[in-house]
């Protein structure tokens, strides 16, 4: 079972979203927290973007990109962003725009 340290086995998600509003990029895990390590995406047009924990809580503030803008976090052992216990990861979109990328995430205490 994963721990609730730096270093607890890794997950890889896509991120595959379109719809303006809310998508969830990783399901919630009960009782577990979902911590963001390192991430990427490209919007296909302008857009803003939104990390979310579940469908309240705010994790980032409001990212605007340009068509074909976008963005790589490198990995962070302590993580980038985490979800609040038991929420799911989601990504928010201002608008119905192409955004896609890729993910390593840690489920930890």
């Amino acid at each position: 079972m994963p721990g609730g340290y730096a270093g607890a086995p890794s997950s890889f998600a896509a991120i595959d979203a379109s719809l303006a509003g809310d998508t969830t990029v990783v399901a919630a895990v009960a009782g577990r927290r979902i911590r963001v390590v390192k991430y990427s995406f490209l919007c296909a047009a302008a857009v803003t973007v939104r990390w979310k924990s579940g469908a309240g809580t705010n994790l980032s503030g409001l990212m605007a990109f340009a068509a074909n803008g976008g963005i790589s976090e490198p990995y962070c052992p302590v993580g980038i962003l985490q979800t609040a216990l038991g929420e799911a990861l989601v990504i928010n979109l201002s608008g119905a725009v192409g955004v896609g990328g890729l993910m390593t995430y840690e489920v930890v205490v």
